[in-house]
């Protein structure tokens, strides 16, 4: 039963943090692939469901855009993480500086080519003469949100790294309220059609930018400071881009990927199958969306904590979170599944079908799509999970098998003989293999592993003989009789001296974090390292702040502890890492 209580224990730190992370970036998810399903449902609801096509088949330029935002947002805000993690301010700050003055360019410069180039896109995009005046009208206004698209949804990853959830959250919810009530105004009022839906997405992407920007310039929280991204010179510039997109390109890539197979399929589509099929196809794609903010949601909380826990080598705290993240993701799946299988008809009372025979035919197409839905959501965890972890080519690999050779291979070879048959059976079968594909490489590494040390998940099983970990409560006599322990442990590797430093700073350090906070209950994660020459000892926690490097009036009353600190260690550092008090104490060994 004890052993239990203290398992809860050390897992309640980074339970938490994964809690507080949740519903942000369930919102993040939401802004993405929320707008494009509110504009295709609205579009489809006030300006009929053959406007929504035009919509659908504008969504593969959607997805290269999204390319830059996602790797610069996710590859830029990892690498700044890990730098926080080493207390290294100063690259973290570089590397959110060059991310975010890249991404603005970004986008400024996709928007002038699209808009000069759209005579020669358009055509790209749509092979049917007959679409290609809707599809003209909605991509005209379209690209010119995305400097605000790019912006908004790069910076709300390093908000939310940055140890501010709350605010990217308020900001998407901003982001996607605004464009809900302007999607009314401007098509049902207005009757601007088209253009209204693309407009009300930029509208709404400008309301989550000047509502996110302020509210991190004044947060007390924030961390990330905007400093000249040359600083150190060019070449570390481009080190830094160059890094970010290493980080970032394995997962932001599915949404160049996804950009071709869907134009492949589109085009797969009107040449091969009905006229109605096209409409099946865009009502399926559109309502996946829906399904992809819990999933995405799920694996964008994952992330970052897997990437700076990997990162320090706490392995056991790892493979927590990832299990609990498959649990969820799996169940979603199969909730969104049967939401779709039972009740097709309530999705599409969003997109106002009314015509039984067309609806009918929806709903079945809706039904067909489902099996794939378990499949698409565990391989995008993994995906998350493997770049996290800093698997780069697995990651890229498996990016390339599930969002373009699986499907538009499986396309190319069956819908010219089966017709729409052939693109669900590509779908499904895509997501299906990709997902054994995984788990096939995980029990082979697992396997393969057992000669050395055994592996789970691609680490470690086994802790290394010199890392020791433990939680404790903020509590002072848990904490005097933790670091007892920890001194018969440390003096049974080493001797009696180190024993006796290492049991003196980590009873100061953490006497001095409970001092700071008045709940005993709050956690603290301590992992200690013993290498060659000295002691590394890492201290995590989620309450009001107490660095030994600072003399602070209102804990003047403890900052002997810092002292004693000061004068044994060889080194002290502190900081903030996900929101987290992150302190790093280096003891002569």
């Amino acid at each position: 039963m004890m052993k239990t209580k203290m398992k809860d224990i050390n897992y309640r730190l980074i339970t938490k943090k994964y809690r507080e992370f949740f519903f942000p970036m369930l919102m993040i998810a939401m802004s993405k692939y929320l707008t494009s399903f509110v504009d295709s449902a609205l579009g489809s609801s006030f300006l009929g469901v053959d406007k929504m096509t035009a919509i659908s088949i504008c969504f593969p330029v959607v997805c290269f855009i999204s390319l830059f935002h996602g790797m610069f947002g996710i590859g830029g805000s990892l690498v700044a993480a890990n730098a926080y993690a080493d207390h290294d301010r100063k690259k973290g700050n570089r590397v959110f500086s060059a991310a975010m003055v890249v991404i603005v360019l970004i986008g400024i410069f996709t928007a002038v080519i699209g808009t000069v180039l759209k005579s020669c896109i358009v055509p790209l995009l749509c092979v049917e003469p007959s679409l290609r005046k809707d599809v003209e009208i909605y991509y005209s206004v379209l690209v010119l949100g995305f400097p605000f698209m790019c912006l908004l949804i790069c910076l709300s990853y390093f908000v939310r790294t940055d140890g501010c959830p709350k605010l990217a959250t308020t900001a998407m919810l901003i982001s996607n309220a605004v464009n809900l009530c302007m999607d009314c105004v401007l098509m049902k009022i207005f009757g601007m059609g088209l253009e209204g839906a693309a407009a009300a997405t930029i509208i709404g992407y400008l309301c989550g930018i000047v509502f996110m920007i302020t509210g991190y310039i004044k947060s007390p929280r924030r961390q990330f400071a905007l400093v000249s991204p040359f600083s150190d010179g060019l070449m570390s510039f481009w080190g830094d881009i160059k890094n970010i997109c290493i980080s970032g390109f394995s997962t932001a890539s599915v949404w160049l990927y996804l950009m071709i197979s869907i134009q492949v399929m589109n085009s797969l589509i009107l040449s091969y199958c009905l006229p109605a099929d096209i409409q099946a196809f865009s009502v399926c794609k559109s309502s996946v969306n829906l399904c992809y903010v819990p999933f995405l949601g799920i694996a964008q909380t994952l992330s970052p904590i897997v990437g700076v826990y990997a990162h320090s080598g706490d392995h056991d705290k790892v493979r927590f979170i990832l299990k609990r993240s498959v649990i969820y993701v799996v169940a979603a799946s199969v909730v969104m599944g049967l939401l779709f299988a039972l009740f097709p008809h309530l999705v599409l009372l969003l997109y106002g079908v009314s015509n039984p025979q067309t609806a009918d035919y929806l709903s079945s197409c809706l039904r067909i799509y489902t099996p794939a839905f378990p499949g698409l959501a565990f391989t995008l965890l993994m995906n998350y999970y493997f770049q996290a972890i800093r698997k780069q080519k697995l990651s890229t690999a498996l990016t390339i098998l599930e969002g373009l050779i699986l499907p538009v291979g499986l396309a190319y070879l069956l819908t010219p003989a089966f017709g729409m048959a052939g693109i669900w059976t590509a779908l499904i079968a895509s997501e299906a293999v990709s997902a054994l594909f995984i788990l096939g490489y995980l029990l082979l590494d697992r396997r393969k592993s057992r000669a050395a040390a055994e592996r789970i998940f691609l680490l470690p099983k086994k802790d290394d003989s010199k890392l020791y970990e433990f939680s404790v409560r903020m509590d002072i006599r848990e904490i005097v009789k933790k670091t007892k322990e920890v001194s018969d442990h440390i003096e049974e590797k080493t001797d009696h001296r180190t024993a006796v430093i290492t049991c003196l700073a980590l009873e100061e350090m953490l006497t001095g974090i409970a001092m700071a906070n008045d709940d005993p209950q709050n956690i603290i994660d301590v992992m200690l390292r013993h290498t060659d020459n000295d002691i590394i000892i890492s201290i995590r926690d989620m309450g009001i702040g107490f660095n030994p490097l600072v003399h602070d009036e209102r804990l003047a009353y403890d900052f002997d502890n810092a002292r004693v600190l000061q004068s044994i260690a060889s080194e002290i550092r502190y900081d903030l890492s996900l929101g987290m008090n992150d302190t790093m104490i280096r003891l002569p060994g």
